[in-house]
């Protein structure tokens, strides 16, 4: 927790009122529950009371959430391009989108609480014009899987966010992803099968239960035993890609769900797999947009091992 120092100028006024105020990017039910946790002083003193009164001149010390690891640096150097209105990142593998539950949904700040780096807090913290502005999700619009590296798009304002909602919603957003997959794909694929849960298991498999699902693949290189796959997801299925690999036979590499090595093959450090490309239509200029992040040094110094 860092500790924030406020004094109060014109007294008279609710705790929690005051804080709200005072601190950009926090809601007023949040710092209620700071103050009710006992995370905040006045003249020394701990106040439990939200609707207490503070007086003019009073020190008002709150301990707020504090994420440690990642610099101002660390998020700029993601950033692909940013307008006024939209931000194109390029999301390092590991790194969490936002907490699970959905607490952070409703008290958007409880992002900031978690023990680890999350992008729904960092945004908060590197850009808290966002969640002034309303924005739901912090601007998440879509998401990639915690060890999924690639580009990936936020919007800065709710109209933003609706539109491209909409436009991933119909299908008018074009993925493109990179995959290191077990052994030799033979020239282009097309997978068209429904994928769902698998029964009594968390992860997704191609199933006649399933919802419609299909992708694109085609071979860019191959090696001995793997090959760098271009995949393009033509509907939004979750772990759709991952799941489809499998059903050829050619796991993504690393792949926890699926990828089982034998004795002696290469064992990847983490799922290779990398959203690649986007293209979409700008929301407020209307103009065709399309972005690429090259893969990180994981994926190609893993690659370059094989």
């Amino acid at each position: 927790m860092a500790k924030k120092i406020l004094i109060v100028e014109t007294g008279g006024a609710r705790l929690d009122w005051f804080l709200a105020k005072s601190l950009v990017g926090y809601s007023r039910t949040f710092l209620k529950g700071l103050i009710e946790g006992g995370h905040v002083s006045v003249g020394g003193k701990a106040v439990a009371r939200a609707d207490a009164r503070v007086a003019d001149a009073d020190r008002v010390t709150v301990a707020l959430p504090e994420l440690a690891g990642l610099s101002d640096a660390d998020f700029e150097s993601w950033v692909l391009f940013e307008d006024k209105r939209l931000i194109v990142l390029n999301k390092p593998s590991g790194l969490l989108m936002h907490p699970l539950g959905s607490s952070w949904l409703t008290s958007p700040e409880a992002a900031r609480s978690e023990s680890e780096p999350n992008l729904a807090a960092l945004l908060q913290v590197h850009r808290p014009a966002i969640l002034k502005a309303g924005t739901p999700r912090c601007g998440i619009v879509h998401r990639l899987d915690r060890p999924t590296s690639g580009v990936l798009l936020v919007a800065k304002d709710p109209e933003v966010y609706e539109a491209l909602c909409a436009d991933f919603k119909d299908r008018a957003v074009d993925k493109t992803y990179r995959a290191l997959v077990r052994g030799r794909l033979e020239g282009p694929a097309r997978v068209d099968a429904p994928i769902g849960r698998d029964p009594g298991h968390r992860r997704i498999v191609v199933t006649s239960l399933g919802k419609a699902a299909e992708t694109a693949f085609k071979a860019v290189s191959k090696k001995k035993a793997a090959t760098l796959v271009e995949a393009k997801p033509l509907t939004g299925r979750t772990h759709q890609i991952r799941a489809h690999l499998a059903h050829l036979g050619h796991p993504v590499m690393g792949d926890p769900e699926f990828d089982k090595p034998a004795a002696g093959e290469p064992r990847a450090p983490r799922l290779m797999l990398h959203a690649y490309r986007i293209a979409f239509e700008h929301p407020a200029s209307g103009r065709p947009a399309l972005f690429t992040a090259e893969p990180p040094k994981d994926f190609v110094a893993f690659w370059k091992s094989l």
